[in-house]
């Protein structure tokens, strides 16, 4: 029992290490961004990226600067918990009561704060895909358990920390929420999985 504990944290932390050393790539997603924000008139300074190709306890999220063309910050960002979904796999859904993440661009509504999740931003769905965002209450906020457990593992096990929001740590909601409060225009995220 012990050999293969000791087997599985060695794996564990060799994928952690893979991933620190694989940067955050976005060049593909690049220029479509800057025109959805340029054409819809959401700032063209920040922008907030989402790959669902990369583990959901790495750098799955990402504050970009569309000036640089530069990683600002990167984050853990769990997926939801729905039907199909594991920790190493996500599945992507509109449908209200899914549980489960959705694909596409989406603007960063006004801020708020709950007693379940504290510092929040509302999401509105701006494709077929996300529509229904808004009234499946997806959402970006924290949670502590996200906060600790990428530090443990590269594959967040699931759990109620999302039922399709975008749920990152603390430490990344902060500098989100500073991105936002001193942007002029709304600011895009905008999910994707590489194939």
């Amino acid at each position: 029992m012990r050999f293969l504990l000791i087997f599985l944290l060695l794996i564990n932390f060799g994928i952690k290490g893979y991933w620190k050393m694989k940067s955050y790539s976005f060049d593909s997603q690049l220029k479509e961004v800057w025109e959805t924000c340029h054409e819809k008139g959401f700032s063209e300074d920040y922008c907030i990226l989402v790959d669902f190709s990369r583990p959901s306890g790495e750098d799955r999220i990402a504050i970009i600067d569309l000036n640089t063309s530069s990683v600002l910050d990167t984050g853990p960002c769990a997926h939801g918990r729905g039907k199909g979904n594991s920790a190493w796999k996500p599945s992507f859904s509109n449908k209200e009561g899914s549980r489960c993440s959705s694909l596409g661009h989406f603007k960063i509504a006004e801020k708020s704060y709950s007693a379940t999740v504290g510092l929040r931003f509302a999401l509105d769905g701006l494709d077929d895909s996300n529509c229904n965002a808004r009234r499946r209450n997806i959402l970006i906020h924290s949670s502590r358990y996200v906060g600790i457990m990428h530090h443990l593992t590269s594959y967040l096990p699931l759990s109620d920390a999302s039922w399709g929001c975008f749920t990152t740590s603390p430490a990344m909601l902060k500098k989100i929420e500073s991105i936002c409060d001193k942007s002029k225009k709304p600011i895009l995220l905008y999910a994707y999985k590489s194939s």
